[in-house]
């Protein structure tokens, strides 16, 4: 009877005699087969390098665009802000120049032109400060071109999405604002007291936001109260009539 090893090794021995003998029936699929490897082995570095070039060039031309900004020339910026975003539309930097796109645009006095890179550059608001900071250029463009809505739209929203109440009371100033200017006095005084009970009760905004609800709230009364007034009126003139 054959030792358990000696067994084990003639099974391995057979196994390899097969393997052997199917290899020089296939030699040509495994050359094809190993070249293919090869090459995409190949293709994937190439595609790595690629685009780590392509993230250094844009981190490079990135710096020049910052330094030029800081510069205050807006109309030539603009120009090649656009430049860079068509070459590097795909790496991190986009957001970043969308940004400085759409404020370069509202200091040009290009309202309409900022809204689209703004909104472009707020895709993931609350995630990081460029996305609020898009968000705010994208209601402020929309305050320029006066829709009124869509600006205290954008407010509420961010509002809803980021996490520092700084920023919140900022956005809902901002909507609470707008709100109050179209005639809309009872929302108006809606977002101040949403502000008022947000606010610490030792935080000196807390006061000023109680007082502006209640101002907006006694005009949203006084309002109610005329047209009530006036419509007794054109009723009494229409009975005597």
């Amino acid at each position: 009877m054959p030792e358990p090893h000696a067994a084990g090794e003639d099974r391995f021995v057979v196994v390899l005699l097969q393997l052997l003998a199917w290899a020089q029936r296939n030699t040509r699929a495994l050359v094809l087969g190993v070249g293919a490897a090869a090459i995409i082995v190949f293709a994937v570095k190439y595609y790595v390098d690629y685009r780590y070039q392509v993230r250094e060039a844009a981190a490079t031309q990135m710096v020049g665009l910052r330094f030029q900004l800081s510069s205050g020339n807006s109309a030539e910026s603009i120009e090649q802000l656009r430049a860079f975003l068509m070459q590097f539309s795909g790496t991190p930097y986009a957001r970043e120049a969308r940004v400085l796109l759409a404020h370069s645009l509202l200091l040009s006095n290009r309202a309409a032109e900022a809204i689209e890179p703004a909104r472009q550059a707020m895709d993931d608001l609350g995630g990081d400060i460029l996305s609020t900071r898009a968000a705010f250029l994208a209601a402020a463009a929309y305050e320029e071109v006066g829709d009124t809505s869509a600006a205290i739209d954008v407010y509420r929203e961010i509002a809803r999405s980021v996490d520092m109440r700084v920023q919140q009371s900022r956005a809902l100033e901002a909507a609470a604002r707008l709100l109050d200017a179209r005639g809309d006095a009872a929302a108006a005084a809606t977002v101040y007291e949403e502000l008022a009970e947000m606010t610490p009760e030792d935080a000196p905004a807390r006061p000023f936001y109680e007082m502006r609800a209640a101002e907006l709230r006694a005009r949203t009364e006084s309002t109610r109260a005329s047209g009530q007034e006036l419509g007794t009126q054109e009723e009494a003139v229409a009975e005597g009539g």
